[in-house]
């Protein structure tokens, strides 16, 4: 990180819910919609600093408490964050359930009551992770149907 410190914050945090089985899990801020990287990546190892310092990023410093709220996201910006801690959360349910029982499928594990491995209290707090965010984007997706269209939509 020498000589970027002007440009790229790093911070310890608590858990982001995502535990790799290698490597680190790294929330990127702000999130450009010309990278092609997921806001969120995992498995990150040192020899992956370099490439995810390349890739294009904005140069806003990130928010803290004393300056003004950023605007308020779009349904769009909700959705794809949404999508992007879906697939986040179904790999890790899916990396879970293949560490209990090698070689299951995404849907074995749709059916878990079939396979007596996942009867393990972390897979079902996993799934249970991603049971809530796919109600979260049901309740949002009904909610955008029930709305007025306006021209930003």
């Amino acid at each position: 990180m020498r000589g970027r410190i002007a440009t790229t914050w790093i911070t310890k945090t608590s858990c982001l819910g995502i535990c790799p089985e290698r490597g680190a899990t790294v929330a990127r801020w702000p999130v450009n919609a010309g990278s092609p990287s997921s806001p969120i990546v995992t498995e990150v190892v040192p020899a992956d600093i370099a490439q995810l310092l390349a890739e294009p990023s904005e140069t806003r410093e990130p928010p803290n408490a004393h300056e003004a709220s950023p605007a308020e996201p779009s349904a769009a910006d909700l959705a794809r964050e949404l999508d992007a801690l879906e697939e986040l959360q179904r790999k890790k349910v899916l990396d879970l359930a293949r560490r209990l029982k090698p070689g299951l499928t995404l849907e074995d594990v749709q059916n878990p009551h079939d396979f007596p491995e996942l009867d393990d209290p972390d897979w079902h707090y996993a799934d249970g992770v991603l049971a809530g965010i796919q109600s979260v984007k049901s309740t949002l997706s009904a909610m955008m149907r029930s709305r007025p269209r306006s021209e930003e939509d």
